[in-house]
């Protein structure tokens, strides 16, 4: 039983540790791309695309977008794929008392 127990938890590690990555990842590498494209290419990023709308402007308010995206993939993916592996190691962890409720 100890043996399924820590199969358990480290499916329920990794599955949570890999949606932990790719969501910061995508989050801050959206960043990292927008502080050096400002640092080090300002004519591009001050380029008027329409109107007065600049390219840094635009890319702005779609790391705003990008933010928002990866906190609701990170969201929805952890209660596709994470939550059921949380709620099966609980369920086979629980004791199997008269009261159940007293444990937590």
């Amino acid at each position: 039983m100890t043996h399924r127990r820590s199969a358990d938890l480290d499916a329920l590690r990794s599955a949570y540790r890999l949606l932990r990555r790719i969501s910061t990842l995508a989050a801050l590498g959206s960043f990292v791309v927008y502080v050096v494209l400002s640092c080090y290419a300002p004519g591009l990023m001050g380029a008027k695309i329409a109107g007065e709308l600049s390219l840094g402007m635009a890319l702005g308010v779609l790391q705003l977008v990008v933010t928002f995206a990866a906190v609701f993939w990170y969201g929805r993916s952890a209660q596709r794929s994470v939550d059921p592996l949380a709620r099966a190691v609980r369920e086979r962890t629980a004791p199997t008392g008269r009261n159940p409720e007293a444990a937590r």
